[in-house]
């Protein structure tokens, strides 16, 4: 333990020390750079943003010769352009008091968003801010005084919040503050004092801020993507430490600790959410996602998606499968049969769920025909990476889960089926989900079919490591079920959304509605009202009050759900129900109402396919108001869905901006005659009796369309036809599918890199470099989707240029034509300017035309007077002049353009929230020439056909993008092979490259690179065979002669005792020594001793060339090592013990050989350890898998480092005689035996040597 501590603070501190700093750093700058609250850190921005303005119109203003100009208007419109409000920031105003009697007259303004509601008196010209129809404003003024004493005042409204009159908010008009994006979920405007106020330049307050949501710090993007690294980071070192674990005390020990740490950090989370506080970004609000309380938002599902395939990944890469066999007990092998398999089906359905209610229950838009909407936020791009990762998790985990099933079922794969089967049902009978169990009764062949894929070879899908073809094969595979499952569950909603919009038009179509309801609403008069205004200021009146208007009215109630909502003189709530604001409700009458034949009740939308009738009463006695009423009633399918108010319909009002282009219908009545119809679809004019559906919702295919019949009686049909586009759709979404897949699996590489090379650059570098392989990959697939990406902008350019030009064209053929109606009709008055539209007769005649050119073109017409004043517009229903969203003035650059530079026609690019469209005036001209009116058509539909455009185009790049990558990956993949598998066929003839065997030529037939490589390769091994044979030659003779040298040595030492003694025992007959016969027999004893080391010397040197031929036989270890351990336990000063393994140890090798290696290194062990006065020598033995381990130590005095490099070379010893070839000899016998011979030494200590033996089944 203490080893492995000390390798992971040496090796690991760094990063877990890189991960607290980062998270020091988001806090000391989400502490003290960020600021204590977000109110005081967006005062502080919109205070100096205020300031600033109000510095450059007081700059502005105090240019005189400007200010001159722009009265006497003889400015330059580049003068105008700098000054327009989307340069300055600001509105800017002059007004012209000359005449006291008059109003200030206005000569000059910059935009066309907002106009001063009333003017600040001379005594109050300091800054002061202004509740107006569009927004929050500070309104400062300043007093000029120009030559000849001419008086002005110069006026400037400065934004600070847009806000739109009785809080209307769609997609394109929204509540937020000026250039502070997202600052409304954070802090608003406070009516109280509070600590936050924001000043003027001269120190004034303008107002108070106050915090908005509970979570008071702003989105600092430094402080988030610090603490996204340093999570990264806490998660690399956790990474290393379970990674050390594994490896150190096995794999489950790893997997334990990864796991368990990682489910406490999410339950700390869970616990205690104040800690990070997700819940103040929009990615973790469970409006948009929430299944439950583990899934209880996108981002929660993000990061336990992110997490699980983590740890699965973990797991999947150390897992090792061979390790994994069947018990011996049959009950254990079915309950782990059982179990892995139900844990598939379990994890299966699960994902099948989390996918199905991210389709049909999320606000994750998952609609890829229309780009736009897929970019529009995040969520659906979150949403992909989301799916990606489940499916790459689920794909791991079903490899363990089916690897360890395989190998407890062994060769009866069927029984699989058969569980898998039985227990999906199973589950299935007992879930209540009705949409679940549907989905899941596709999903369960569908598994089935997928655990067959996984077990074919070809396919190699339970191979833990892929190659290039498989990984394609299976992410097609899951990109197809996937988009198979999002198709389906798209085509529910979408036809649920059908059948309201049906059940909707049958019901507006019905003229006894409103009939209905005209009885209950004629009761409700002003004189009611007023009568029983006091009443309703009372709890319990107020109760019995509205209880019997509504239970008055049984046939309406039968019908309709009626909520009464009544309101005080100063529009405060009189005891309502329901938190509905006088504002909210005055806002669905006057703004998304309809008018009716009913005075007082007016029509209006909840959705596209649901909607309700408002009735409001004031009661005012004399001129002193009194209260109101509102009623509300809803069809009683429609009860208690929510309101919302909607601006710029340019399409048909029932349909929903995705549905607009797609869908048409059509109504037919009691003689099957067609009512009316919507869009371009070929509907019959009268439909025969056949044709008449027998069921309420009836189905149909016509060619390409798809119709929904309706039929709610018999005197009522509705028909919705829509284009199937479920081809187009299925494409794309696989594209998207594959795309993010393919992106997943680019990270994950990614970050195994970073993991593998611990961030040393030169590990990194090393592992950056690509093979042969993966650059002709990499290559294709770069220049195909960079071909892509500059033929999809080029082209997205150009019809963003020719949209705009026929677009253009479009509104000056219509303005031409219009233009000639109006100067007709005006051309008949006298006198013939602008002085006509303030004759009645001649406005009312004037708004009559232009109701009637807005009809037959199919577009929005303004006409404003000679000082760019709004007179007439064809849009009354739902006047966005009137409700405040636009000023009356004219846009200021075009009203320069056609009054000053007298043009016959300009266009112009306008905004008005977030919605940017095109505008075209034209000057109405009377019989002299002169401008007596401008004419404005505005294009409010322009951008949204355009992107509608743009969206088509991406749509089909990204298709093509998808099956280009699949193409190119296939023809590198060709490629590559028939290019590697060129350098495979070289590499292999040089790994057989061998001095001692004929080597093979190469034939190469073509001529190419590859070509020159293989020529050179040849005249290599031409130039090889004649060095080898030289060397071989060479190394003949050295070997030749240092045997000769060896052999001579050998041969020497025995013969010269033996010829000394020879020569002595001669002397001593010479001489008649008396004592011959003993001396005799002592050189005769001497001579058969060396002879005996003759033959010894001999026989080493043939058991050392023998050792090549080994004779192979299947024999116990144990029973050839208790022979030889026998001899060594005499006793005396030798301490011998042999630790044998508790089984049968069976090998096959020669027997001779392993006896001599064992005898030899046993001998070596006791001569080692002579000089000790007690020896000690140890037999151990280590089963390691497919091999067993023999470790032989003494206890002597170790092998001196020098000579340990030349220990197992033959002819060298350590001792004063021998060959040796001993420890020589025993390491060729080790190797002929496919095993490892090496030993550790201490000197002064002893060495141990260990021989590495493969067992019989590993053989």
């Amino acid at each position: 333990m203490n080893h492995l501590q000390q390798k992971l603070f040496n090796r690991y501190t760094y990063t877990l020390l890189a991960a607290i700093g980062l998270f020091t750093l988001a806090y000391i700058l989400n502490r003290y750079v960020t600021d204590v609250t977000s109110p005081r850190y967006f005062a502080r921005l919109i205070q100096n943003r205020i300031q600033q303005k109000e510095k450059d119109f007081q700059q502005v203003t105090a240019d005189t010769t400007l200010m001159g100009q722009l009265v006497d208007q003889n400015y330059t419109e580049a003068q105008l352009q700098n000054l327009l409000d989307n340069k300055k920031g600001y509105g800017l105003y002059i007004y012209d008091e000359t005449e006291f009697d008059a109003p200030p007259a206005l000569l000059f303004w910059n935009t066309q968003l907002i106009q001063p509601v009333k003017h600040l008196s001379e005594d109050s010209m300091s800054s002061r801010m202004e509740r107006l129809s569009n927004g929050v404003y500070i309104h400062t003024a300043r007093i000029l005084y120009l030559r000849n004493d001419r008086r002005l005042i110069a006026e400037a409204l400065i934004p600070v919040m847009r806000k739109w009159q009785y809080n209307v908010e769609t997609e394109n008009l929204q509540k937020e503050f000026v250039d502070l994006k997202g600052a409304t979920r954070q802090v608003d405007i406070a009516n109280t004092v509070t600590d936050f106020p924001v000043k003027n330049t001269a120190g004034e307050v303008m107002f108070y801020l106050k915090q908005n949501t509970l979570y008071g710090k702003p989105h600092n993007t430094w402080v988030i993507l610090t603490t996204i690294l340093g999570f990264f980071l806490l998660f690399l070192f956790l990474h290393q430490i379970a990674d050390i674990a594994s490896r150190k005390y096995g794999i489950w020990y790893g997997i334990s600790l990864l796991t368990c740490v990682v489910l406490a950090m999410r339950l700390i989370v869970y616990g205690f959410p104040n800690i990070l506080a997700l819940r103040q970004f929009e990615l973790f609000d469970p409006a948009i996602y929430g299944s439950s309380f583990i899934l209880s938002s996108l981002g929660d599902l993000l990061i336990n998606a992110l997490l699980l395939c983590w740890i699965i990944i973990f797991i999947n890469r150390r897992i090792n499968i061979s390790s994994i066999r069947p018990y011996h007990e049959p009950w254990k092998n079915w309950a782990a049969l059982i179990a892995s398999v139900s844990a598939l089906v379990i994890l299966t359905f699960t994902f099948a769920a989390i996918l199905q209610t991210m389709v049909s229950d999320a606000k994750i838009s998952f609609n890829v025909t229309n780009f736009f909407s897929l970019i529009a936020t995040p969520y659906s791009f979150i949403g992909f990476i989301v799916l990606a990762t489940l499916a790459l998790s689920y794909f791991f985990t079903s490899q363990i889960l089916l690897t360890v099933a395989g190998k407890m079922v062994g060769d009866r794969n069927y029984f699989m089926f058969i569980i898998v089967g039985a227990i999906g049902l199973m589950i299935l009978t007992f879930t209540n989900n009705n949409s679940i169990v549907e989905l899941c009764l596709y999903v369960l062949p569908w598994l089935m079919a997928f655990m067959w894929l996984m077990q074919q070879r070809i396919f190699a899908g339970l191979n833990f490591r892929l190659n290039v073809s498989e990984v394609l094969f299976w992410l097609f595979v899951f990109s197809g079920s996937m988009s198979a499952v999002i198709i389906f569950e798209n085509g529910k909603i979408e036809l649920e959304d059908r059948r309201h919009f049906a059940e909707k038009l049958a019901l507006q179509s019905d003229p006894t509605s409103e009939h209905i309801l005209s009885f209950t609403f004629t009761y409700l008069d002003s004189n009611f009202v007023v009568q029983n205004m006091s009443r309703f200021g009372k709890p319990q009146t107020n109760a019995f009050l509205k209880d019997s208007i509504v239970n008055k009215n049984s046939d309406v109630n039968t019908s309709y759900n009626l909520r009464i909502f009544t309101f005080d003189s100063a529009d405060a709530p009189l005891y309502n129900d329901e938190q509905a604001s006088y504002d909210t409700l005055n806002t669905i009458f006057k703004i998304q109402g309809k008018k009716t034949a009913i005075p007082g009740m007016r029509y209006f939308e909840q959705s596209f396919d649901k909607f309700g009738y408002i009735y409001r009463r004031e009661a005012y006695r004399d001129t002193t108001k009194l209260g109101t009423l509102f009623v509300l009633a809803d069809p009683r399918r429609y009860k208690y869905e929510a309101l919302t108010p909607e601006l710029f319909r340019s399409n048909n009002p029932l349909l929903p901006e995705q549905y607009s282009s797609v869908y048409s219908y059509a109504i037919y009545d009691s003689s099957r005659n067609l009512i009316s119809s919507y869009n371009d679809y070929a509907f019959p004019t009268h439909l025969s009796k056949y044709l008449l559906p027998q069921n309420e919702f009836e189905r149909r295919r016509n060619n390409s369309f798809e119709e929904l019949w309706y039929r709610p009686s018999s005197d009522k049909v509705v028909i919705i036809a829509r284009k199937s586009n479920t081809f187009i759709e299925a494409i794309t979404l696989f594209a998207y599918l594959f795309s993010t897949f393919l992106f997943m699996l680019a990270f994950y590489q990614f970050s195994a890199l970073i993991i593998r090379s611990r961030f040393h650059w030169s590990a990194l570098r090393q592992t950056m470099q690509l093979s042969i392989r993966s650059q002709i990959h990499s290559t294709i697939l770069m220049v195909s989707l960079l071909s892509f990406c500059v033929i999809g902008v080029a082209t997205i350019l150009f019809f963003i240029n020719r949209y705009q030009r026929n677009n253009q064209d479009r509104l000056t053929r219509a303005m031409q034509i219009m233009v000639n109606q109006v100067q007709t009709s005006i051309n008949r008055q006298h006198p013939p300017d602008d002085s006509l539209f303030y004759e009645p007769v001649f406005s009312e005649g004037m708004e009559q035309l232009i109701r009637e050119m807005s009809e037959v073109h199919g577009m929005d017409v303004n006409l404003y007077d000679t000082v760019g004043g709004l007179r007439v517009t064809s849009n009354q229903d739902m006047n966005i002049y009137s409700s405040g969203v636009l000023s009356t003035k004219m846009n200021p650059l075009a009203y320069y353009r056609l009054y000053h530079l007298e043009q016959i026609q300009t266009v112009t690019n306008e905004q008005v929230g977030k919605l940017d469209y095109l505008s075209i005036y034209s000057p109405i001209r009377n019989k002299r020439g002169h401008a007596v009116a401008f004419l404005n058509i505005p294009s409010y539909s322009s951008q949204t056909e355009l992107k509608q455009e743009i969206s088509n185009f991406v749509v089909t790049v990204i298709n093509l993008i998808a099956f280009i990558f699949l193409i190119a990956g296939g023809i590198a993949l060709l490629i590559t092979n028939r290019i590697t598998q060129s350098f495979t066929i070289i590499s292999q003839k040089m790994r057989e490259v061998n001095l001692g065997k004929e080597n093979e030529y190469i034939e190469w037939k073509r001529d190419d690179e590859i070509g020159v490589l293989v020529r050179e390769y040849n005249k290599m091994v031409t130039k090889l065979e004649d060095s080898a044979e030289a060397l071989a030659k060479s190394e003949r003779e050295g070997a030749w002669r240092q045997m000769a040298r060896q052999v001579a040595h050998e041969i020497k030492n025995p013969l010269t005792p033996m010829k000394l003694s020879i020569q002595y025992l001669q002397k001593a007959i010479t001489n008649n020594q008396t004592d011959v016969k003993v001396l005799t027999t002592n050189v005769a004893k001497t001579l058969v001793e060396q002879i005996d080391h003759l033959a010894k010397i001999a026989s080493d040197f043939s058991q050392f060339a023998n050792i090549g031929n080994p004779k192979n036989e299947v024999f116990d270890l144990h029973e050839m090592l208790q022979s030889l351990s026998s001899l060594y336990n005499t006793g005396g000063n030798l301490d011998f013990k042999w630790s044998p393994v508790e089984q049968r140890v069976l090998l096959f090798a020669d027997r001779t050989q392993l006896n001599r290696l064992f005898t030899n290194l046993l001998q070596n062990a006791v001569e080692a350890c002579a000089s000790r006065d007690y020896r000690i020598i140890r037999m151990n033995e280590h089963l390691n898998g497919e091999y067993i381990t023999v470790s032989v130590t003494d206890n002597g005095e170790g092998i001196p480092e020098q000579t340990q490099s030349r220990i197992f070379t033959p002819n060298f010893t350590t001792k004063t005689s021998g060959t040796g070839l001993g420890l020589a000899m025993s390491k060729g016998i080790v190797e002929q035996a496919k095993g490892e011979i090496w030993f550790v030494t201490k000197e002064g200590a002893g060495t141990t040597f260990y021989v590495k033996i493969p067992l019989l089944r590993a053989n």
